[in-house]
């Protein structure tokens, strides 16, 4: 097995976990959904920054954020921003088992978007597969 399919197992076991956790808290409506979001974001963020200080990029990081690949990488933390705002948003006014496949299909957009900006190949057999994930996840909405 590749190495990037086991990172994406367990990127797949922390979000599973993560929404579960979030879900959880923000159910007893003693902690809103922004202070959630306050609390796992920066447990993310200061543990990005360690893994960024003992790689010895930590000067990279505060002095060349000009450069196109982290320019890049703002904008994705924007796009970030966005998308876990409305998921922890979703999750405190809806049932975790509708909002997180919709919320899943990011994996389709994430894909389509490789193949017609980044050129990635695409066989019949994925597209295939990610239909069948569309109308799941149709299946469930409705």
């Amino acid at each position: 097995m590749q190495t990037y399919v086991l990172w994406a197992l367990l990127g797949m076991l922390g979000y599973s976990f993560m929404t579960l956790f979030v879900k959880l808290a923000e159910r007893s409506g003693s902690a809103s959904t922004y202070m959630v979001l306050a609390v796992s974001t920066t447990i993310v963020s200061v543990a990005a920054i360690m893994v960024v200080a003992g790689r010895g990029e930590l000067k990279s990081l505060v002095f060349e954020l000009e450069r196109p690949p982290l320019l890049w990488a703002i904008a994705g933390g924007l796009a970030l921003t966005v998308a876990v705002f409305s998921l922890f948003h979703a999750l405190s006014l809806g049932p975790s088992n509708i909002v997180i496949p919709i919320y899943g299909m990011f994996i389709v957009g994430g894909a389509l978007l490789g193949v017609l900006v980044l050129g990635e190949p695409m066989p019949w057999y994925r597209g295939l597969g990610l239909l069948a994930a569309v109308i799941g996840v149709v299946l469930i909405a409705i």
